[in-house]
């Protein structure tokens, strides 16, 4: 890739990782500001995971049709709207709708820079995709720093929308820097016979999409519900908190980064193995045995480093299995791990708001449970 071409995808990623994970860090105050409770904010993202899902379904086959530039810009555009419209939130529901928006166009964009490193890079995927992806760890990293400050020293906490709203520049001009790139590729991609798009859908590509499910599920989750968990159940202040997902998203940046050939080295089923059985550890550690502020960082982050390659690499495996309908294959397998991921949103926040936070964390571990009983289904050759 050209170094224009990895400019707009990694402060796509980036911008993706910040905004996504930016208003879980800001719950707490959230919840103050507009007198809501864990149910309502465990609806507000199963919205977004709507979202999420029907920008999948949509943008995977609008890929396959239509000029990729103006419908990855199209995403783009969305994206920075639900930016302003958090920003300008006064309400619970104009926050609801700025998450579907963040959501909708972050979802576009997670169909479609894969889809383009399908259609034009050569060899292994793994490597690409895990790198790329340790720029959004990067985002999800600044914002929860990002928003601690914000909370400590100013009373203006809509400040970290703003920041969203500003970096969004940079994909959006890069874009406009390789759209002949992007248009020559794609049109060549077009022009390529293609497969039945029943071929797609095998008991393979069907595990595929539940260990991508699980695995969003409980890191979604570990993420969205960890700094308000540490402040109800540890009684960490507010401001300290908020600074925990950015310690599991340092460790997603750590192991995307250094583990990044693990899995075309050691075969993608062997290191999801390995990945997945060390998550459940760690996540059980950090919840149920680390309980001050040191040990708790450090529990965070080993969370975080035994998640991190874990989706790139099924995503891997996906874009690598279907040289015919990759906007298709993604789309699905997004579209499904939109499903399931919200409605055990869906489930964690109800739990929540019944029995308290630290059930809901006994359920993000029973999944992570069911991700390694599905990577063990797994078949690379088919």
């Amino acid at each position: 890739m050209k170094k224009t071409e990895l400019i707009f995808g990694f402060s796509s990623f980036y911008v993706l990782g910040y905004s996504l994970i930016v208003t879980s860090t800001l719950i707490p105050i959230i919840e103050k500001t507009y007198n809501i409770d864990h149910f309502l904010v465990g609806l507000s993202f199963s919205i977004g995971s709507i979202a999420f899902l029907l920008s999948a379904l949509l943008y995977g086959y609008l890929l396959e049709k239509f000029n990729a530039f103006k419908i990855i810009l199209s995403a783009i555009l969305i994206f920075l709207t639900g930016n302003m419209l958090m920003f300008l939130m006064n309400s619970y529901w104009l926050m609801v709708l700025g998450i579907f928006f963040i959501n909708f166009g972050g979802g576009a964009l997670e169909i479609s820079i894969p889809f383009l490193i399908g259609v034009t890079g050569n060899g292994k995927k793994g490597r690409i995709l895990n790198l790329l992806h340790s720029a959004f760890a990067i985002g999800a990293l600044s914002s929860p720093v990002f928003s601690s400050l914000i909370l400590k020293y100013t009373k203006y906490w809509k400040l970290s929308f703003l920041a969203g709203i500003l970096l969004n520049i940079i994909p959006l001009i890069s874009l406009f820097l390789i759209k002949s790139f992007i248009e020559s590729t794609h049109t060549n991609y077009l022009n390529k016979e293609k497969k039945s798009i029943k071929g797609i859908i095998n008991f393979t590509f069907i595990i595929l999409v539940l260990a991508l499910s699980f695995y969003v599920g409980y890191e979604m989750n570990f993420s969205s519900w960890i700094s308000t968990f540490l402040y109800e159940f540890r009684n960490f202040s507010i401001s300290t908190a908020a600074l925990y997902p950015s310690f599991l998203w340092f460790g997603l940046f750590l192991g995307r980064t250094l583990f990044s050939k693990m899995p075309e080295r050691y075969g993608y089923k062997k290191w999801l193995i390995i990945t997945v059985l060390f998550s459940i550890l760690f996540s059980a550690f950090t919840i149920y045995v680390s309980k001050d502020v040191i040990i708790s960082a450090i529990g965070t982050i080993l969370v975080g480093t035994a998640f991190a390659t874990t989706y790139p690499t099924i995503q891997a495996l996906i874009v690598e299995k279907y040289e015919n309908n990759k906007g298709i294959a993604l789309s699905i397998a997004s579209g499904g791990t939109s499903i399931i991921s919200g409605g055990i949103t869906y489930l964690i926040g109800y739990i929540g708001k019944l029995n308290g936070l630290l059930y809901s964390f006994f359920i993000v571990i029973t999944i992570n449970i069911l991700e390694l009983i599905i990577v063990f289904l797994i078949n690379e050759k088919e």
